[in-house]
């Protein structure tokens, strides 16, 4: 196991030799049991190797499940209906169109009709229909069988190790986004760009799609810890989120910008903050200390200027931008404390166990 940007030009080098030696070993190995078309295997390997192991073992379950299915049905019209041209295109039409129909419910369905499809025609004319058929199953699984081989046991790129590397960085760029929204903020609230977030965004969503593929997949192979790992990108989902919030009430000050009075006590949550993010990305603990510390020192503050009548002076509007601003910040802060409390409570739990 190593890491790979997988959508590096190494990575996809790596997919393309990776692809070529499963359809090699494929249609050998069919070549070996002489098998009559061989070219089915490499042609099964081909289609479902992708460019990481949680990617080809769904594959690989598509084809098989599908194939298998599909030959199921087109064994069963072979059986029932006797091959004369119109009773075959009387099957042909029933099983198509009762895959399609069951695509509703399960995608592999589309890969039933294809095999179905293969099976009925390619057989007309052959001595033993049956037997064509699940010899073409045969090939395929050869294919599959392959393809899933070479994924996880040469040279593997998993899901997992993508995920995590792509989480570091993530957290580390929040954190940059984090000081620079701050900063800005006590800077007389000075706008920034409103689409600084959009790569950001995009990467959360890629990362959710990467977790669902090694909770669905690659957690039946390797011993993954996908408890933590959902804990991250869930924490990572809520502080972006947060970031929105923060640049939207940044951006929608009007007037002239005001100086922020709490605005060491802000600095020091800021610092606290990144630090936190900084290190969950790179798989640390983070200090609840200083984040229950920067939190209270915060509220403490706040509750101060309130009870000292400080915030009357302010334009009404003023200081809904304020607070619509801090608590974005603040739940930032307390999102970081409960994924550190969260985490300690699962090492307990796993330590005990």
């Amino acid at each position: 196991m190593f890491f790979l940007d997988l959508n590096s030009q190494r990575a996809h080098l790596l997919h393309g030799f990776k692809t070529g030696l499963a359809a090699v070993i494929a249609y050998t190995a069919a070549q070996l049991m002489h098998l009559k078309f061989g070219y089915w295997a490499s042609l099964s390997a081909v289609i479902v190797m992708q460019i990481n192991v949680a990617d080809s073992i769904r594959m690989c379950l598509y084809r098989f499940s599908g194939t298998a299915v599909g030959a199921a049905i087109a064994i069963a019209c072979i059986m029932i209906f006797p091959e004369t041209p119109y009773m075959t295109e009387l099957a042909l039409f029933l099983s198509m169109g009762f895959c399609a129909y069951m695509t509703k419910y399960n995608v592999r369905y589309k890969m039933a009709a294809i095999t179905a499809c293969i099976v009925l025609l390619a057989s007309v004319g052959e001595p033993g229909r049956v037997s064509y058929g699940l010899f073409r199953v045969l090939e395929i699984t050869l294919g599959v069988t392959s393809a899933f081989l070479t994924s996880v046991l040469i040279l593997p790129l998993r899901a997992s190790v993508a995920l995590k590397e792509s989480i570091h960085e993530q957290f580390n760029t929040c954190a940059t986004i984090y000081d620079t929204m701050m900063e800005s903020f006590l800077e007389k609230q000075t706008g920034l760009d409103p689409d600084m977030l959009e790569s950001i965004n995009s990467k959360i969503v890629n990362s959710r799609e990467l977790y669902i593929k090694v909770l669905k997949h690659e957690s039946y192979i390797y011993n993954e810890d996908t408890e933590m790992l959902g804990l991250k990108v869930r924490t990572l989902e809520k502080s972006v989120a947060h970031l929105r919030a923060m640049l939207y009430a940044l951006n929608n000050v009007k007037g002239q910008g005001y100086d922020i009075i709490m605005k060491d006590e802000l600095h020091r949550m800021s610092k606290a903050i990144s630090n936190a993010m900084n290190a969950i990305g790179s798989d640390e603990l983070p200090d609840d200390q200083a984040l229950s510390c920067a939190l209270k020192e915060n509220q403490d503050k706040l509750a101060a200027l309130r009870e000292e009548g400080a915030t009357r002076r302010f334009y009404l509007e003023k200081m809904i931008q304020f607070f619509a601003f801090y608590h974005s910040a603040e739940f930032m802060c307390k999102d970081l404390l409960a994924y550190t409390l969260e985490r300690k409570e699962v090492h307990k739990r796993l330590h005990e166990e």
